[in-house]
């Protein structure tokens, strides 16, 4: 097997610039798709495709492969790589057990879904029963695909991975913009979603397998590693399972209630406001190997901490001042100036339940990287009775905007056990740095936000407008951060070398 290599400042750098371009580039590209797909679909088809995506995304996780890259990335660190495939094989096999039975209860239950939970039109049920069948298959083979890739990144492989995982996405994105365009309908996509995701599982073994030659599968596992792998995972699944549940019973309480087309006004927003959610998580892939290896190091474990909190909240504040600040002129831009008028109060709900996800995001993997995914699945069952108790209660006054208050209160009721995980690794609460970047950031957050604002009111809505308040907005907002000494010099040094290479 590869030898472990030691982690530098400007390894750790490249692994996250490789992170990135996993959000950065199907963004730009689903920019473009989003509108034209609805378009071709229509807003009822088009709400058809967002719920059993959304279904698909929240289900693939359902496989073992973050305990691959936790237990490849800590054993490697104490020269123990003699366990690891005893660790893939054992998860590889229990995943393809725990994905058969996924897809058998999802073929079961596809009917009763579409009829009794969505309560999708008699007309269109027969293809939303067929959507989800596609559906369940895309989850077994994605969950095989978590298997394989999560061993590139336990061994810090991010360049192949985000490789990997670009072309797959593009795939996915251009393939679906042809099909719609080109009047194949709402099928198509799916069954070109399956294929691309057959496809991508196969170059995701045969890569594992280049880069960890010594590496083969075999049935012959020992059963302590079979249980730690279990155990390891019960967490993660478990709160997997209760993500899911809340997106069925929030996308089937919306069709329920009001119209399959409902969904798309709250699915589309919903969807931007996630790429805050995408994109930290595309910086901070690297920290959940990186807590592995520093487990028994808490000094550099709450170096890591801080720093990553420290450039996360430095993003979420921007990107959610301006998402918030701007959220008409964009949708309007994007979209149209009827769907702006339905879904511009949602988009700005939406960023600040994924903002507030996103600074969580840290704490979150941290967690989870020093072998604590049981304490995030607990958590998470909070957010789950605060947000179906809340959407239930505002629906009938407030509609789409009492569901969607009902998922933010629901993440900002777990927002705070951030300070918890804190006591619980580091001893005491990082409250003087707490204070000092929310201080900062908030008062960059002000004045970035009436940059924007002022630059919008004074011009007509464009595509120059809107970017060059961004640009303003941003540049406002990076001096007074600057000013008020948010980047210090160590930092400072750290960027005009990331900056030079």
């Amino acid at each position: 097997m590869e030898k472990q290599q030691p982690q530098t400042t400007r390894s750790v750098g490249r692994n996250v610039l490789y992170g990135f371009s996993t959000w950065f580039l199907p963004l730009g590209l689903s920019f473009y798709a989003t509108p034209k797909i609805v378009n071709a679909l229509g807003d009822h088809d088009y709400g058809i495709y967002a719920l059993v995506l959304g279904f698909v995304g929240y289900s693939f996780n359902f496989s073992f492969g973050r305990a691959i890259t936790k237990y490849i990335a800590e054993y490697r660190a104490v020269g123990e790589d003699e366990k690891i495939p005893d660790i893939i094989s054992s998860a590889f096999f229990v995943n393809i057990l725990v994905g058969l039975l996924s897809v058998s209860i999802f073929c079961l239950t596809s009917g009763w879904l579409v009829e009794y939970v969505f309560k999708i039109e008699p007309a269109a049920q027969n293809k939303a029963t067929i959507a989800l069948y596609i559906a369940s298959t895309i989850i077994f083979f994605t969950m095989q695909n978590q298997i394989f890739s999560s061993i590139l990144q336990g061994i810090h492989r991010f360049d192949v991975y985000s490789k990997i995982f670009n072309l797959n996405n593009i795939a996915l994105l251009v393939g679906n913009l042809f099909l719609a365009i080109s009047g194949y309908g709402l099928l198509s996509l799916f069954y070109w979603n399956l294929a691309v995701t057959v496809l991508t599982s196969l170059v995701y073994v045969f890569t594992a397998k280049r880069f960890m030659p010594d590496f083969k599968l075999s049935f012959r596992f020992k059963g302590e590693i079979l249980r730690l792998i279990i155990k390891y995972s019960a967490g993660i699944i478990g709160y997997q399972i209760l993500s899911n549940f809340l997106l069925l019973f929030e996308r089937g309480w919306i069709s329920n209630q009001m119209e399959t087309k409902s969904l798309t006004y709250y699915v589309v927003p919903m969807q931007l406001s996630f790429y805050i959610h995408g994109f930290i998580s595309s910086l901070t892939l690297v920290l959940f190997p990186l807590s592995s290896e520093l487990k028994n190091d808490k000094e550099k474990l709450l170096r890591l901490y801080t720093k990553a909190t420290k450039i996360v909240c430095f993003f979420v504040f921007f990107l959610g001042t301006t998402l918030i600040s701007e959220s008409n002129i964009f949708l309007t831009l994007w979209m149209g100036p009827v769907f702006a008028e339905k879904t511009s109060v949602l988009l700005v709900i939406h960023t600040i339940t994924y903002s507030l996800l996103a600074i969580q995001i840290v704490s979150w993997q941290m967690t989870e990287g020093l072998g604590y995914p049981s304490y995030n699945c607990y958590l998470f069952m909070i957010c789950l009775i605060v947000s179906l108790f809340l959407m239930v209660s505002l629906t009938q006054n407030f509609g789409l905007e009492g569901v969607a208050t009902g998922r933010m209160a629901g993440y900002m009721a777990i927002f705070f056990s951030i300070f918890y995980v804190e006591k619980w690794f580091f001893g005491h609460v990082q409250l003087s740095f707490w204070v000092k970047i929310l201080s900062v950031l908030l008062t960059a957050s002000v004045f970035a936000a009436i940059i924007e604002k002022s630059i919008v009111e004074f011009f007509s809505f464009s595509w120059l407008s809107f970017l060059t308040a961004t640009f303003f907005g941003g540049v406002v907002y990076v001096l007074i951060a600057w000013i008020l000494g948010f980047i210090k010099e160590d930092e400072k040094i750290l960027l005009k070398h990331v900056l030079q290479r």
